[in-house]
């Protein structure tokens, strides 16, 4: 923690937004005034009354120009401790069904711009913006003073995926291994091996609601054909068979997710090459398939499943790309159903954060209208505990899961 706060005057905008409960305040919405704080700077905010209100870091760069890292007049170590020991306490009721959770959410648990993944014996940190590295390494001291059990490696990542700013190289807090490295995780009755640090930087925790309805829910998967579109390094799949289906064909664009992928479900002295697209490998019940769904199904042929999941990328990395992202959504969800057998079940996910809930359900309910399909019920699945949500903070709000329910064309109209 630094010695002291800079002291900066909000105006009646931003003294709004931190009344609000929001945790950032832009950069366009700061006062001139913030030309003479430096990046990383530790800001005490104050009304124009001379109020003081809370406390923030300065970000020179991106689009948050302050993060709030706590309320009210005083700063207090205790309320910041007691924060990450409350995080923590809500993730306690997964420990049972896995060892592979979100320690800190982020904003979504009041520390903005950090988040923390435990993978069985390791935790991966990652910070956003490198005004927060001071922040961290004291939450980091924090949380490892609280949390059991403790990690034998801490990875940190700097992503900086927002402003100018350049990624930090990869470090170790505590512990070293040869990176890349992996690790054995376990989601109920499944058994896994995690690579550290994940394929695009992650392994999306956040789809562990869906995997263990699946696992939970045997009449989703079992015995069924499933189409696994845009499946990563292949967990969810990996979930449908142990479910019980018939045959899982998984889908994606990355060569090393497949790679990744196939290593573990191959025998360990072979390895499956996905150099070339469209081409159809098969080890058991999977068939795996690199190809860029966002131009070509043909590969796909005359199959029907009865069972889909649809998993694409963030498709709205900023606001301008909201309309192309709405009209992708429709597009993958109509090619999608397309291969769908009557009766069969169709799984939409969605981490496009600018897309909210009731429009992603509208996307949905909308083109599968149009298409002539009707659908029995709609069940929209929860967060897990480690990626909770904050009504003051809707864009933290990004995940969907809607799962449609005993999918049939609907009637031709009759013949006048």
């Amino acid at each position: 923690m630094p010695n002291r706060f800079r002291r900066y005057q909000l105006n009646k905008t931003t003294e709004a937004v931190l009344r609000s409960g929001h945790p950032w305040i832009l950069n366009g919405k700061l006062s001139s005034a913030i030309s003479a704080f430096k990046d990383g700077d530790w800001v005490k905010l104050v009304s124009g009354a001379n109020e003081t209100l809370g406390f923030g870091i300065y970000s020179s760069t991106g689009l948050v120009g302050i993060r709030i890292i706590q309320r009210g007049k005083d700063f207090s170590l205790t309320e910041l401790k007691k924060t990450i020991s409350n995080a923590f306490d809500l993730r306690k009721p997964l420990l049972k069904n896995t060892d592979a959770y979100r320690l800190l959410h982020g904003e979504n648990d009041l520390i903005p711009g950090i988040t923390v993944d435990r993978y069985g014996k390791t935790w991966v940190v990652q910070t956003y913006s490198k005004s927060l590295r001071k922040f961290t390494r004291l939450v980091i001291r924090i949380l490892y003073s609280i949390v059991s059990p403790l990690p034998e490696q801490i990875v940190w990542i700097s992503p900086q995926r927002i402003g100018s700013e350049d990624s930090a190289p990869l470090r170790f807090i505590r512990g070293k291994k040869e990176i890349p490295y992996e690790e054995n995780i376990f989601l109920d009755r499944v058994r896994w091996k995690t690579q550290i640090p994940g394929q695009k930087g992650g392994f999306f925790l956040d789809v562990r609601n869906l995997r263990l309805h699946i696992l939970k829910k045997n009449e989703l998967a079992g015995g069924r054909d499933c189409l696994h579109l845009f499946s990563h390094t292949g967990l969810t799949s990996v979930c449908i068979e142990a479910a019980g289906a018939k045959s899982i064909t998984s889908v994606d664009g990355a060569k090393e997710a497949l790679e990744e992928f196939s290593s573990r479900i191959d025998a360990p002295d072979e390895k499956l090459n996905f150099e070339e697209k469209n081409r159809i490998f098969t080890k058991g019940k999977h068939h795996l398939i690199r190809a860029d769904l966002f131009k070509e199904w043909d590969f796909l042929g005359e199959k029907k499943f009865s069972l889909i999941v649809l998993d694409p990328p963030n498709l709205t990395p900023n606001q301008a790309s909201v309309p192309a992202g709405k009209k992708a959504y429709r597009s993958l969800i109509s090619k999608a159903i397309s291969f769908l057998e009557p009766g069969g079940d169709l799984i939409l996910l969605s981490c496009s954060g600018r897309i909210l809930e009731p429009e992603f359900e509208k996307i949905g309910r909308e083109t599968l209208e149009s298409k002539g399909w009707k659908y029995k019920d709609l069940l929209k699945l929860k967060p897990e505990p480690d990626h909770p949500t904050r009504k003051e903070f809707p864009e933290g709000k990004y995940f969907k899961v809607h799962i449609y329910r005993e999918m049939y064309p609907k009637d031709p109209e009759p013949k006048t």
